[in-house]
């Protein structure tokens, strides 16, 4: 048998709207539910209920219990009406006849349990507490619905300020990083050239290279990037210049190869991206290279398709895969933030290009890039 004390523990803080064209029977109903529900109101016809319900449901959970017959109206009407303002609307519905026609209509209607006149109290004790925790359930589902909201409300605030300092972060590093590098320049136009200065500028390249892959994560979340036609073998023997510098500082030898054919080569794709699958390359490679070694840099073509390789001598990678996740680092002691691999794969994906990794102690670790062939074109005399 259920008890009383948890129909009235479910019962806390939930109203009660009882509809019943009998008046006696109404009465008593209402004096019965007395001992569980705090706020009761009452109606004897479906417009009445209807504007009991219209002003008092937004108050707090509510529960319905109708009669079925009601005058010349039906409380499978009024479940139909309240059911298009809140359609998780619980209602009891009372019969007193057992017609299977109407058990129906109101299952389709959307009404909860149903009671059959006379109506025996333990029944009435089952059917309040099965429904009563229905609008429990109910109430924790709205909570978690609205945690959430607020939970995404929040992050996207987050993210917006994320944005917004990201830019301005990345606004005030090139300011002075464009200071460095021109002073650097004017420093050997004036004669000065030492391993001090060569530290200092190997030092500014690294930082230029964290800063376009921050640019480029700013540009490419607003779709900015507009294929170009672009000469391979020209654009990597400028990016193998501007690492130069970076090569020397860490007694690394930067080597460039290519053949005549692949100096043709005309690839369709936007520069931005083509420079940090480049560059993060050519990067990562002098980054883990044993020092002195040499990193060897190939554009060529191979069954009519162009390929860029950067191969170098450093630790062998255990996992080939997981070098590209977002903040994975093989070798911990070399620093960085692990963003360039991972920005590297989502190009490639995007522009088709296929990514092999070759890496064994005699020859070193090869990273290869095939271009698709759709994207190709040779340079015409």
């Amino acid at each position: 048998m259920v008890s009383i004390e948890i129909i009235k523990r479910l019962a806390d803080g939930v109203s009660l709207l009882l509809v019943d064209d009998d008046t006696a029977l109404l009465y008593s109903l209402e004096k019965m539910f007395r001992h569980f529900f705090k706020k009761i109101y009452t109606a004897s016809s479906v417009l009445e209920a209807y504007e009991l319900y219209c002003k008092h449901n937004a108050d707090g959970p509510m529960l319905i219990i109708t009669d079925i017959n009601l005058q010349s109206q039906s409380g499978i009407l009024l479940c139909s009406m309240v059911k298009r303002l809140y359609e998780n609307q619980r209602i009891i519905a009372i019969s007193g006849i057992q017609e299977s026609e109407i058990f129906i209509e109101a299952i389709e209607c959307g009404i909860d349990r149903f009671l059959l006149k006379p109506i025996v109290k333990e029944k009435l004790y089952e059917t309040l507490r099965i429904v009563l925790q229905k609008i429990a359930y109910d109430l924790k589902l709205q909570q978690s619905q609205r945690m959430l909201q607020e939970s995404k409300e929040y992050a996207l605030t987050l993210l917006k300020e994320q944005d917004e300092f990201l830019k301005n972060a990345i606004h005030e590093i090139y300011t002075p990083l464009s200071i460095i590098i021109m002073n650097i320049d004017l420093l050997r136009m004036q004669g000065l050239d030492n391993d001090s200065l060569g530290a200092i500028e190997a030092g500014s390249r690294t930082i230029e290279n964290s800063y376009e892959d921050m640019t480029y994560l700013m540009r490419h979340s607003r779709k900015l990037e507009q294929p170009e036609s672009i000469k391979l073998f020209e654009f990597i023997e400028k990016r193998v210049n501007y690492f130069d510098s970076i090569a020397k500082a860490n007694e690394i030898g930067l080597v460039l190869e290519s053949s005549a054919e692949a100096k043709e080569v005309i690839v369709e794709i936007p520069a931005l991206k083509l420079s940090r699958v480049v560059d993060n390359t050519i990067s990562n490679a002098l980054k883990y290279a044993k020092r002195p070694s040499e990193v060897k840099v190939m554009v060529g073509l191979k069954s009519k398709l162009p390929f860029f390789w950067v191969n170098n001598k450093g630790p062998i990678i255990e996992n080939k895969e997981k070098i590209f996740e977002r903040f994975y680092r093989e070798a911990s002691v070399k620093g960085g933030y692990g963003l360039g691999l991972s920005i590297v794969f989502g190009i490639c994906k995007e522009e088709n290009i296929s990514i092999q990794i070759d890496s064994t102690k005699q020859s070193g670790n090869t990273f290869k890039y095939t271009f698709d062939t759709k994207k190709i074109t040779m340079e015409m005399e």
